[in-house]
């Protein structure tokens, strides 16, 4: 919350002495109430107000602050003031709607896989699927490390021996939606995500360009994270 680090690099933090609260070392958590006074290598830091920002990431930039290979990062093109952290990733090839904010416990709910929040994506996919290999996709694709995560697709059209798809996923593990489309004989052509839970990309933002959520989408967002926190998380598993 104060735009330190991210909860497991606080954790290394506080295990390694780096952290004060009212000018005590501490080496497990405690509980922060207002008025105390907390430090990180000897400087005061306070929570930030929380921000949340709509980016739409172009194809060719990985998610991460640094890469150790030079290669470029939406942090090339998202410059704000606080110090944001994305929600989740999108890989180097798929472009499309990806928030960014400093509220930790929002994107907690909004990651994890047991809460089974949508993602929706629009794929190019080469050839023509058959209904029989979209259906499926509803009960997961069984690849040789596992079943993939239960995915509903719907063809939107055929284009020159390619099939636009629209994809529901409630889970966001790594080039998923690649991998089954791939096994089932389809390679993805392009993919891109247009709403992440209640949130839908703006069309009228460009790729590479971003802007901050309205009060609505704000609102709309922790209304349904709440809703989220309350209710009975499911434990989907196959076979």
């Amino acid at each position: 919350m104060c735009g330190i680090a991210s909860r497991r690099k606080a954790e290394d933090l506080i295990r390694a002495g780096f952290v004060r609260v009212n000018g005590e070392k501490i080496k497990d958590y405690v509980e922060v109430e207002d008025g105390d006074v907390v430090e990180v290598n000897e400087k005061v830091v306070k929570p930030q107000n929380y921000v949340y920002y709509m980016f739409n990431k172009p194809v060719g930039y990985i998610t991460t602050r640094k890469d150790p290979q030079g290669r470029k990062t939406v942090f090339d093109l998202v410059h704000v003031e606080s110090s944001v952290f994305p929600v989740g990733r999108l890989d180097r090839d798929t472009e499309g709607l990806l928030l960014f904010t400093n509220d930790g416990e929002l994107s907690q709910i909004l990651l994890h896989p047991r809460y089974e929040v949508r993602r929706v994506y629009e794929a190019l996919v080469e050839g023509v699927i058959s209904k029989k290999k979209l259906e499926m996709l509803k009960s997961g694709v069984d690849l040789p490390y596992g079943y993939t995560a239960k995915m509903e697709a719907k063809v939107l059209r055929e284009e020159n021996g390619l099939t636009r798809v629209r994809i529901l996923i409630g889970e966001g593990r790594k080039r998923e939606i690649r991998r089954a489309f791939k096994y089932l004989g389809h390679p993805i052509v392009s993919l891109k995500r247009v709403s992440f839970g209640p949130i839908n990309l703006d069309a009228r933002i460009k790729p590479g360009g971003y802007r901050e959520l309205t009060r609505e989408e704000v609102k709309t967002l922790k209304d349904f994270v709440d809703r989220k926190k309350k209710m009975r998380p499911r434990k989907g598993s196959h076979p």
